[in-house]
């Protein structure tokens, strides 16, 4: 039962609470259908891999799925590329169709923005996700904690600092909580932040 692998954080809820105040219906509307195609991109990825989903955890950051048995590193990379594949190529496809149906633009901002965000080298992002599994492949998996701990640390301070200077001239604080939100798992992976004690 699919009920059964699917488990949504509490603050799920009220973050998406929080967004219908503050956004147009329209554009969030565009941003959970291109963060269900990104999902279904990876869950499709996994299905041609002969794979299945043992559980899928929904976070404001995202969903995480979790995979039965045990993938090849080269597997887990496509299986990680696959959603943001389809978010590009929908944005693509979507700024074509645009040229008749002007609304079709948003709907590929929102899949090129979100194609993108994910693939920064952040853990648990799908770009974090192709570092480490990249390095574990070439080099070997305690050396991939090290690369994938220091590139997504640089790489969510970048982030951070930009969205902060965004909010200051004005822009939407969302992005920098995302933001803050990705820099404590590097912080972890380092040892500078204790993990979030579960159950």
């Amino acid at each position: 039962m699919w009920s059964d692998r699917i488990k949504i954080t509490p603050s799920v809820p009220a973050l998406l609470a929080v967004l219908l105040l503050l956004f147009p219906p329209v554009l969030l509307l565009a941003f959970l259908s291109s963060a269900l195609l990104h999902e279904l991109g990876h869950y499709a990825a996994l299905r041609l891999m002969k794979g299945h989903v043992k559980q899928l955890t929904i976070t404001p950051l995202g969903a995480e799925m979790t995979v039965e048995g045990q993938l090849s590193y080269p597997q887990e990379m496509a299986l990680a590329a696959a959603g943001p594949a389809v978010n590009l190529l929908l944005a693509v496809l979507l700024s074509h169709l645009g040229t008749r149906w002007e609304l079709c633009y948003l709907f590929g901002g929102v899949h090129l923005v979100l194609g993108l965000f994910n693939l920064l080298p952040i853990l648990p992002l799908d770009g974090g996700m192709l570092l480490w599994n990249t390095a574990a492949w070439c080099i070997e998996p305690y050396t991939a904690d090290r690369v994938s701990a220091i590139v997504g640390l640089f790489a969510a301070m970048l982030l951070s600092g930009a969205a902060l200077w965004m909010l200051l001239c004005g822009g939407s604080p969302f992005l920098l909580i995302a933001t803050l939100g990705l820099l404590r798992v590097p912080l972890q992976q380092i040892g500078l932040v204790k993990p979030r004690q579960t159950g």
